[in-house]
């Protein structure tokens, strides 16, 4: 390795931002569980290989989002997250790639999620114009067409989720949006497999159709998609009640996570699920079935 590597390699490793993400992961991880008392700075500066200006700055960033509290003549103290976080946590929290994530906190996430997001996109829907209902079916075809590209398909769900929140005319609906990106992210990568996608995108084209030419009303059109929602993430919901913490895999872009549908059978499950107004329903998991 050349001596500009070396310089760049121990750049990165002294990144205040680099070891905050470290000590974050340790934290949620249960590596320091509530109530733990850091080292000694001199201490932890030698046991994490950085300098103390570093370290200071990643513990300082760490007590910002109430990580970490300093307690006078005791040092530094580790916080109970779960208690005293904020969406700054959760949003790290879902971010960090290697921290296995326990399912009754993913659970909590989809609900809170389905909920946020039938608020918002009720509130969107309601003053839609068929202008706005064209740009969003384009955004729709897109998911469909990205189903075979994990990232693609998700920057294509986060868009759609985001033009919902702009839509919606609410500035604290977008950025509640912004902050919980990571959380959304997460879970649209989970639900695929557990219904079927490509039959649910189409409802939904058909919903928004619906809902913009009659006009049901913001509480009617939030009703009927948190409906659809609770019933598209069933799967998902059965499989966390059984499974052990859910760890992300990163996967390379352009990677397949299943085979291409079968038109027939996307038609088939189309008719099978359609209701007025809301999106199919998440395909039958095979009873008996071991959770993955």
């Amino acid at each position: 390795m050349s001596a500009r590597s070396d310089a760049g390699a121990h750049e990165k490793r002294g990144s205040p931002e680099v070891l905050a993400d470290a000590l974050m992961a340790k934290i949620f991880r249960g590596e320091f569980p509530p109530g733990t008392r850091l080292p000694p700075e001199r201490q932890l500066a030698v046991q994490l290989e950085v300098d103390r200006t570093t370290l200071r700055m990643a513990l300082k960033q760490l007590q910002r989002m109430n990580l970490l509290v300093a307690r006078h003549g005791s040092g530094i103290e580790v916080n109970d997250y779960r208690a005293v976080g904020g969406l700054d946590v959760l949003a790290a929290l879902f971010a960090l790639d290697d921290v296995p994530l326990d399912p009754s906190l993913i659970f909590e996430a989809l609900d809170f999620w389905e909920e946020g997001f039938s608020m918002t996109a009720a509130k969107a829907i309601a003053r839609m114009t068929v202008d706005e209902l064209r740009s969003l079916e384009l955004l729709l075809d897109r998911s469909v067409a990205a189903l075979g590209d994990v990232d693609a398909f998700l920057d294509a769900q986060l868009e759609i989720q985001d033009s919902l929140a702009r839509l919606s005319g609410n500035v604290m609906f977008r950025m509640l949006s912004n902050s919980t990106r990571p959380v959304r992210r997460r879970i649209m990568s989970l639900l695929p497999e557990t219904m079927d996608m490509r039959a649910s995108l189409g409802e939904m084209k058909q919903m928004l159709r619906v809902a913009v030419a009659t006009r049901p009303g913001e509480t009617a059109i939030r009703d009927g998609l948190l409906l659809a929602l609770r019933r598209q993430s069933a799967g998902l919901r059965q499989r966390l009640v059984l499974a052990s913490p859910v760890k992300p895999g990163r996967r390379k872009a352009g990677a397949k996570t299943a085979k291409k549908a079968d038109p027939r059978s996307d038609r088939k499950m189309a008719a099978r699920t359609a209701t007025p107004l809301t999106p199919g329903a998440p395909t039958a998991p095979k009873p008996n079935a071991r959770a993955t």
